[in-house]
């Protein structure tokens, strides 16, 4: 499940960085990191794929994300302080509606006096073939930086 998946990453994403380089995020030396800044668009069958969520995974699990606008734009964040992704080869999954972030559960939300309500979550509009069961495959590096991606309903 993509849910399951997600969450296990971020934890790695968190556990990594906060066991490296001086024991948390604010200490992260992002020089030691090379990161290629990446933007692009996401269409569904010609349209912007607005409220949209896209990842690119490397091999060991790391990963860059970002919500997608309504005109289907994307900016890639490395960590909720920097922006970009780290070059090579990135499996990349794009769902119609934002994951549930690690400790939340899907369609429940929690009201502003902490009692939790179960909401109906939207239904995912993008084929398998390009999140959960995700064939898109792409290359970074440092001489591109943008990445538009035209998804066919149907799984084209």
């Amino acid at each position: 499940m993509l849910t399951m998946k997600l969450s296990r990453h971020w934890m790695l994403s968190l556990m990594l960085l906060s066991t490296g380089c001086g024991g948390g995020v604010a200490s992260m030396d992002y020089g030691a990191v090379t990161l290629v800044p990446a933007t692009g668009t996401v269409t569904l069958d010609g349209q912007p794929l607005a409220g949209g969520y896209i990842m690119f995974e490397s091999e060991n699990g790391m990963f860059s994300d970002a919500s997608i606008d309504d005109g289907g734009r994307y900016v890639l964040q490395f960590d909720s302080e920097v922006a970009g992704v780290t070059p090579g080869s990135k499996t990349v999954r794009i769902t119609s509606v934002k994951p549930p972030m690690e400790g939340e559960e899907d369609g429940v939300s929690e009201n502003a006096d902490g009692s939790r309500k179960v909401t109906e979550r939207a239904a995912e509009r993008v084929p398998a073939n390009y999140n959960k069961a995700s064939e898109l495959t792409i290359t970074v590096t440092t001489d591109k930086t943008t990445y538009d991606f035209e998804l066919k309903s149907a799984g084209e």
